[in-house]
């Protein structure tokens, strides 16, 4: 079947009978689809743990049996006409490689597999912990992929049967997917009382009354910010709120990682933007900070946290183990979330 498939594809480069007799390496198909996709030696490399010499290799291997070349090299590295048709059948060809052994599974006394999951890298850091020791427990055989990029990328993969599994915000469903809601993740404006002394003039009372019923940005208007920098969902959640909100931020810093501002909070820099499932790591280090739900038109600001997988999608035992794992993680979490804001 692998091969059938292989042949229908790319049979215009050796004779099918060629090829069903060669040994194909699925192992150089793969180094050829990761470097396929970076165009860059050395990252492709790094990303397979490989050495560049291994890698080339591998390509000169594919080069050789198919009698053609698969990459141009200068003035910078891309595809050929012919790699461009290798790509797309090899992805394929691996893809049905991994659907035959998610099938076998079952009944393999090994349980091999593999599952590949998209989750953004601080929720794998929380939730994580919680699911594999126990999903090693029983498919200690099955190996993990993870992928930590954007919602939209590894939307796209999810389609394009890269991922299995797509762990992330999205905010309406898609009659192509299996969506599950996993949490609603509260969005937080969160300040020393230093910064609201220094930068507003809301009383004790009114803070009160804040913290309990959420509020818009506008009593702190004069505060400066530290801000998530990029394009990432909360950032676009929180330049959706300024601009409601009709002022001009005050920043002070911005970061890719929430951790440096973060651990910058205590010294009074300037406020923070950050969702419920954030909230844990940051009693760590401000016990006693303010924290305000963000409103946008009179509801709370939220963000959707979705498992979901393509509806077309042959799911293995421990994929649906994992899963089952995953809910009971994201419940504990929000158990030990309500005792935090207590």
């Amino acid at each position: 079947m692998l091969y059938d498939l292989f042949v229908n594809e790319f049979g215009y480069l050796r004779m099918e009978g060629e090829l069903m007799n060669s040994n194909l390496n699925l192992l150089s198909l793969y180094y050829f689809t990761v470097l396929a996709k970076e165009l860059h030696m050395t990252r492709a490399a790094q990303k397979l743990y490989i050495t560049q010499q291994n890698l080339s290799q591998h390509v000169q291997k594919l080069e050789d049996h198919y009698g053609v070349k698969l990459f141009e090299r200068k003035p910078k590295m891309a595809l050929t006409l012919a790699g461009e048709q290798l790509y797309r059948s090899a992805v394929k060809m691996l893809n049905e490689e991994d659907l035959i052994v998610n099938k076998f599974t079952a009944f393999s006394e090994k349980g091999l597999g593999r599952l590949r999951i998209s989750i953004p890298t601080y929720r794998g850091n929380i939730l994580l912990p919680y699911v594999l020791p126990r999903f090693y427990t029983k498919w200690p055989n099955v190996t993990i992929e993870f992928v930590d990029e954007s919602s939209d990328k590894t939307e796209k993969m999810l389609f394009e049967n890269q991922l299995d599994l797509f762990i992330g915000i999205k905010y309406n469903n898609d009659p192509a997917l299996h969506m599950t809601t996993l949490m609603n993740d509260l969005i937080y404006l969160v300040a020393t009382d230093e910064l609201l002394k220094r930068y507003t003039t809301l009383t004790p009372k009114e803070i009160k009354t804040l913290e309990k019923d959420g509020t818009t940005l506008k009593p702190f208007a004069n505060m400066p910010f530290l801000l998530q920098k990029g394009t990432s969902r909360l950032r676009m959640t929180i330049d959706n709120c300024i601009k409601e909100s009709g002022i001009s931020p005050k920043i002070f810093l911005e970061s890719t990682t929430s951790e440096l501002l973060i651990s910058l909070f205590p010294y009074h820099f300037g406020a923070l933007f950050l969702t419920q499932t954030r909230l844990p790591e940051l009693y760590k280090v401000m016990p006693e900070a303010h924290i305000f739900p963000l409103l946008s038109n009179g509801k709370l600001l939220q963000h959707r946290l979705v498992l979901a997988y393509h509806r077309d999608y042959d799911m293995p035992p421990y994929a649906s183990d994992f899963i089952v794992l995953l809910r009971e993680a994201v419940s504990k979490l929000n158990e030990e979330d309500q005792e935090v804001l207590k």
